[in-house]
C-alpha cells in the first residue's frame, strides 16, 4: 500500500527527451522501479518534435499553458489549454513548434488499462476519488496533506483518499 504524499515539482531533476528536442519531468510512477505500470510525467515542448514510439502503452496527454498542436497519425488534433489528446504509443504521434515553450502533462499506462486526465476546479475543499492516482496542481493556491502546493506540485494518492483545499485548478489522473 501507498502512503498519499506530496512532490515538489521543484526536487525533480529535468531530463532531456531521447531525441533531445524537449525536456520532461518525472511526477509519479509505479512501480518505482523498472517498466512502468502507469507513468505521469511533465514535458516542455519548445519546438517541433516527434513523441517517442511506446509499444503496448496507452497515452493521455494534457496541454498545460497553451493551446498545442498534435499530430497523432497524420490527423491533426488542437488542443486548447487543458485541452486532452488520447492515442497509443503504437501511433507516429509528434508536436508541432509553439510559438512560445509549452508545457504538457502525459499519464502512460501498460496492461490494459485506460488512462484518464481530468481538469478540476477546487474552490474550497474537493476530495479524490478511489481511481485517482495522483493529482497535479495547475494553477492556483491548493493545500494537500498539510502541505501548500504550487503550480506542478503532485499529491500522489494511488488510489488512497486524499482532500484538497484552496482555489485553483488541478488534474485528477486515474487509470481505469
Amino acid at each position: 500500500m501507498t502512503i498519499p504524499h506530496t512532490v515538489s515539482i521543484g526536487d525533480i531533476p529535468v531530463s532531456a527527451w531521447a531525441n533531445g528536442r524537449g525536456e520532461t519531468v518525472e511526477l509519479a510512477r509505479r512501480p518505482t522501479t523498472g517498466p512502468f505500470v502507469w507513468r505521469l510525467s511533465m514535458a516542455t515542448i519548445s519546438e517541433a518534435a516527434a513523441f517517442s514510439p511506446l509499444p503496448g502503452v496507452a497515452r493521455v496527454l494534457l496541454a498545460v499553458d497553451g493551446p498545442l498542436t498534435l499530430t497523432i497519425d497524420g490527423e491533426t488534433h488542437e488542443l486548447a489549454r487543458h485541452g486532452t489528446a488520447s492515442f497509443s504509443g503504437d501511433q507516429d504521434a509528434a508536436a508541432s513548434a509553439p510559438v512560445a515553450p509549452q508545457r504538457d502533462l502525459n499519464l502512460m499506462v501498460r496492461g490494459g488499462g485506460v488512462p484518464s486526465l481530468e481538469v478540476v476546479t477546487v474552490d474550497g475543499r474537493v476530495a479524490t476519488t478511489p481511481d485517482v492516482v495522483a493529482v497535479v496542481v495547475l494553477e492556483g493556491e491548493v493545500t494537500a496533506l498539510g502541505q501548500r502546493l504550487v503550480p506542478g506540485d503532485t499529491v500522489v494518492t494511488a488510489g488512497e483518499a486524499a482532500a484538497l483545499r484552496g482555489r485553483g485548478v488541478v488534474a485528477f489522473t486515474a487509470v481505469r
